[in-house]
């Protein structure tokens, strides 16, 4: 089998199965719905710094959390980690959307997370934050060519991709997917 139809192959799986995937650190693309869904806490926090880590191999940086989007009854977090490789991430003094996972009872987050500047988000983005969890049962689904014109898709809405590690489809972007009747779900766009 040649290398380029082994390297369309393990992206067709890997897209199949909607799994973030990385390659040192280049991560597959993730809409702002899929990091949401994904992550065990989404917060918007202001950065006050870094500070000493108390976890080996960790960086530290102490946090004011803003507003919590996931979970909400969630206590107040203060400090959150990145990892000191080059998968880790590195903050400055600002507000960002931060979403992770927790480890050991920290949250902890990576260069595959979605961490953004908050003045970086729209504002449908940012609206749709308080509503990513009822989308939640869908699945996004990167597609390319002729995959992309199939409009309804039972439990799953399609967003293209522009090549491996990037979406062309500025429109999904500014949407959120959302269950509609029959068990299908649809890109929306709320009125802001």
């Amino acid at each position: 089998m040649s290398a380029a139809v082994t390297l369309a192959l393990l992206f067709f799986l890997s897209v199949a199965l909607n799994e973030q995937v990385t390659e040192g650190c280049r991560c597959l693309p993730r809409h702002p719905q899929q990091h949401f869904c994904a992550s065990d806490i989404v917060i918007r926090a202001k950065v006050i710094g870094k500070v000493n880590s108390t976890l080996p191999r960790l960086d530290a940086y102490r946090i004011q959390t803003i507003e919590k989007f996931k979970p909400l009854n969630m206590k107040r977090i203060q400090v959150i980690y990145t990892s000191q490789t080059s998968c880790g991430i590195n903050l400055q003094n600002d507000e960002y959307l931060l979403s992770g996972h927790v480890q050991g009872g920290s949250l902890v987050l990576d260069l595959c997370d979605l961490v953004k500047p908050w003045n970086k988000l729209s504002r449908a983005q940012k609206l749709y934050l308080s509503m990513y969890q009822r989308g939640c049962v869908c699945e996004i689904s990167p597609c390319t060519g002729a995959s992309c014109l199939i409009k309804m898709v039972q439990k799953k809405c399609l967003i293209r991709a522009k090549d491996l590690f990037s979406f062309d489809d500025e429109e999904a972007l500014q949407s959120i997917c959302l269950p509609e009747s029959a068990g299908f779900c649809k890109w929306r766009k709320i009125r802001q």
